[in-house]
């Protein structure tokens, strides 16, 4: 999950960038989230601070408060240190600072022309999406599934478990914050995930890793977001054991 910040003082502009991005998430299903749009450096620090994501941040340089776009990326870069700065503004004659906040922006557009501007902003947005599923696959184990067209990459401590669909030949990947829809038979994504998921019912393959607390006398998995998947009596003993071994 990437987390997207804007920070413009310009209400019309903010409003206006935000609604092309919302679009481009939606339209892509790109693995984003539009965390906040704000005119307040401040509020986006505080909001970054609770953050777990990677973020990419669109930053207007001249915000008419005590800290301008520059010094705000500076700070960016003590809580996220991976994230990608881009530069929003109408003066061109400031792109030279970038380089003396050494913040290692990504982009620096110009809002001289907004279908322009739309144009490298969704540039950024895929730009980044690329590298994110680079990064992650350097990171740890990562699975991924298609969904419209579209390729979404998931770690595999982010997955808690995988369960078949109402609709044939389709399962569902339910994430920490997401449930996501996708062809796929259970058999091939039980040998794919490996020993790091267990088998606990038919229709449910959960991730180990995640489980919170098993009841066995009501055959029940709790998982860490307090979702329940069922166990199987054909199941059970199988977990019993994995349990026994130190598996889980």
């Amino acid at each position: 999950m990437i987390d997207v910040y804007v920070c413009e003082d310009m209400e019309g502009q903010r409003e206006a960038i935000a609604d092309y991005i919302r679009k481009m998430i939606m339209i892509q299903d790109y693995d984003m989230n539009l965390r906040l749009a704000t005119d307040d450096p401040e509020k986006l620090i505080e909001s970054l601070k609770s953050s777990k994501h990677t973020g990419i941040y669109f930053l207007d340089i001249d915000l008419h408060t005590d800290k301008n776009g520059l010094a705000l990326a500076k700070e960016i870069r003590d809580y996220d240190q991976r994230g990608f700065i881009v530069f929003i503004t109408a003066h061109s004659e400031m792109s030279f600072l970038t380089f003396q906040y050494k913040v290692e922006a990504l982009d620096f557009i110009l809002k001289d022309d907004f279908h322009k501007l739309k144009d490298q902003i969704r540039e950024c947005l895929e730009h980044v999406m690329q590298k994110y599923k680079q990064i992650m696959r350097g990171m740890g184990k990562t699975f991924t599934i298609k969904r419209n067209g579209r390729e979404i990459t998931l770690e595999y401590d982010a997955i808690l478990f995988f369960e078949t669909s109402s609709n044939e030949h389709r399962l569902v990947v339910h994430t920490i914050d997401k449930s996501m829809e996708f062809f796929g038979k259970m058999k091939e994504i039980e040998k794919e995930m490996g020993e790091d998921f267990i088998r606990c019912h038919r229709a449910y393959l959960v991730n180990k890793r995640n489980i919170q607390e098993v009841n066995y006398s009501e055959k029940i998995i709790i998982m860490k977001n307090h979702a329940s998947c069922p166990i199987s009596s054909r199941m059970l003993g199988k977990l019993k054991k994995s349990m026994q071994k130190g598996s889980l």
